[in-house]
């Protein structure tokens, strides 16, 4: 079958949603499939792929250039000879709509949470983000939709919710986890090594958050607990944010400075979960969570909340860790100290929680649905 993927921006060595769409298009092609991209914007080498422009005229605003893609890409690719579209933006007319991140109305509300009321409301009221929730309705309603693909049932039930899709088109297919890179420590030196790096003693209990967008993702929260955690536990913060200088100083103002150590970006992301002796992320709105999976493939029990897709693939032995209430410190706290007591054999079924969730199986149930409506 000849399967068109629409994205807005390709690039062959992004992360993230780009990485997602790169291991998409390979499980599709091992599976015999002939699949072209379409995107707005290429970055990095294509020679692996057939990867071509669309959308592309006068330069617009970015509100524009959205509605200019929305409606043309699924055409071009319909033009280009292929047998079935399916979308990782949002688009109209694709035969398959992937959504990692959740109906945008829905983002939007959740941002009072992390923005304030007044910054959640501008933003809102914002023509870019009018014209996201456009282009959203028209996707989840079009004729041409014969079935949406959630990252999690907290996506799935969102998207029915509130596009009003047939429970029976809607579908989850989890992430999956690169299980050769994320795996536990095989040199314990290694560990020793990567603390000396970012200065935290060798004996200290240490917990890992990594990802951008720190407020969204709870950092606010867990430094706030963190005077309540005893032991001298060190939190190794890890990610970028135009408002880090905000986070450290509150952890000083705290006195908690000097064990919340700001890494910003590690290209090797694998190496802090190798220093750490777990892993928290409280999100207040996360469709799924690839990090956390990564972190229990590197056998670190989690931390994670009930705002996260990826909660739903917490093992029974770890909803301890989960928080109910993200902005409750209070919760958090009682939530971490039980993460700390969390006994050692969890490691072992972290890890193989993990393993039931790698990109080859991704890659066959997405194959299976294709296939049954190509």
């Amino acid at each position: 079958m000849r399967i068109a993927i629409l994205t807005r921006r390709f690039d062959s060595a992004g992360g993230g949603t780009e990485r997602d769409l790169i291991v998409t298009a390979q499980g599709l092609r091992a599976a015999g499939h002939q699949v072209t991209i379409f995107a707005e914007e290429i970055r990095g080498a294509t020679g692996d792929w057939d990867v071509r422009r669309v959308g592309v005229g006068p330069r617009l605003g970015r509100a524009l250039s959205l509605i200019r893609f929305a409606w043309t890409a699924a055409p071009a690719a319909r033009r280009a000879g292929t047998d079935l579209v399916l979308s990782f933006a949002r688009c109209v007319g694709a035969d398959v709509m992937r959504s990692g991140g959740g109906a945008h109305a829905s983002y939007l509300r959740a941002a009072r949470k992390w923005r304030g009321a007044l910054s959640a409301t501008a933003m809102r009221l914002s023509p870019y983000h009018q014209v996201q929730m456009l282009v959203e309705r028209q996707a989840f309603r079009s004729p041409s939709l014969k079935r949406a693909i959630a990252v999690s049932n907290f996506v799935r039930d969102d998207l029915i919710r509130e596009f009003g899709l047939a429970p029976e088109k809607a579908l989850t297919i989890y992430n999956g986890v690169d299980l050769d890179r994320f795996r536990p420590a095989a040199d314990p030196s290694e560990r020793a090594a990567i603390r000396q790096k970012f200065v935290v003693p060798a004996s200290a209990r240490v917990v890992a958050f990594v990802g951008n967008g720190f407020a969204r993702k709870g950092l606010g929260f867990l430094i706030e607990a963190w005077p309540l955690v005893a032991g001298g536990a060190f939190l190794l913060v890890v990610g970028a944010d135009r408002q880090t200088d905000k986070f450290a100083r509150r952890a000083s103002a705290l006195n908690v400075g000097a064990r919340v150590v700001f890494t910003g970006p590690q290209p090797n992301v694998e190496e802090i979960f190798h220093a750490a002796d777990a892993f928290a992320m409280p999100s207040l709105f996360e469709p799924f969570g690839n990090v956390v999976m990564e972190a229990m493939a590197s056998g670190l029990p989690a931390m994670t909340s009930a705002f996260s897709g990826v909660a739903e693939l917490i093992p029974p032995s770890m909803r301890g860790f989960r928080v109910e209430n993200p902005d409750d410190v209070g919760e958090v706290a009682l939530r971490l100290g039980a993460l700390f007591d969390a006994p050692a054999s969890l490691a072992a079924e972290a890890r193989a929680t993990a393993e039931k969730f790698t990109w080859s199986r991704y890659a066959s149930e997405l194959n299976a649905l294709l296939e049954s409506i190509g």
